[in-house]
């Protein structure tokens, strides 16, 4: 498995947990998170997976298709979520986007040869899922032109977006259970009456008995 699927995949939700923990979360939040058809996630992470493995046989860039089947459950889910965390889908769309647009426009995702070789990488190799650029390339600005040194890897704006977006989701999806908690306020228990105090106006409130006795007394005082 290359290093630029561990990148995109694996990398950005591990550094939202520790993110999220370190910034008092709990993997909790996701409780009351809205999620829908995760089953689409599970087919995304199938069809890159299997990429390498027939994608090289059946000359298909099934990269496009994990970023349609990523698209497609993205937008059944962001109108559920809560605006700062749909913030951090739109980032997700916006990557996977670009991306796309890269790979529609020259069949497989282009990159920069020169920032290759910078990176350790074998300048004018090409991939069932890479291409080097050359003066015919379109969009070359958004394919891989990023390097990654110590990782001996490429990746390109879009990716910078996606895993920006899904460590940025998991954090903030894990902080809600830090907001539900300080946001909680416990309801104050009834307060006992104290039957020496009543309330003014009550049948038994001694004051008023008192007012009571007192103008019985004038009245019987002034009757003839």
């Amino acid at each position: 498995m290359s290093i630029h699927f561990l990148l995109l995949t694996a990398a950005p939700p591990l550094a939202g947990v520790a993110l999220g923990y370190l910034s008092g979360g709990r993997l909790s939040g996701f409780r009351d998170l809205r999620i829908r058809a995760l089953w689409l996630v599970w087919l995304a992470a199938g069809i890159q997976f299997a990429q390498h493995y027939t994608a090289g046989a059946l000359r298909v860039p099934l990269l496009a298709a994990v970023f349609a089947v990523v698209l497609t459950w993205l937008a059944v889910n962001l109108r559920h979520w809560p605006a700062a965390i749909r913030l951090t889908g739109i980032l997700i769309v916006l990557g996977a986007s670009l991306n796309g647009l890269a790979i529609a426009a020259n069949g497989r995702m282009p990159y920069d040869a020169t920032a290759a070789a910078g990176a350790g990488i074998h300048a004018g190799a090409e991939t069932t899922k890479n291409v080097a650029a050359d003066g015919e390339t379109r969009l070359a600005r958004l394919g891989d032109t990023m390097p990654l040194k110590p990782l001996h890897t490429l990746i390109s704006p879009g990716d910078i977006l996606i895993a920006g977006g899904a460590c940025a989701l998991v954090l903030l999806t894990m902080r809600r259970h830090r907001r539900k908690e300080e946001n909680h306020d416990p309801i104050p228990e009834p307060a006992t009456p104290d039957p020496g105090h009543l309330h003014p106006g009550h049948p038994r409130d001694p004051a008023l008995h008192d007012r009571r006795s007192g103008n019985r007394g004038q009245l019987t005082a002034t009757h003839p």
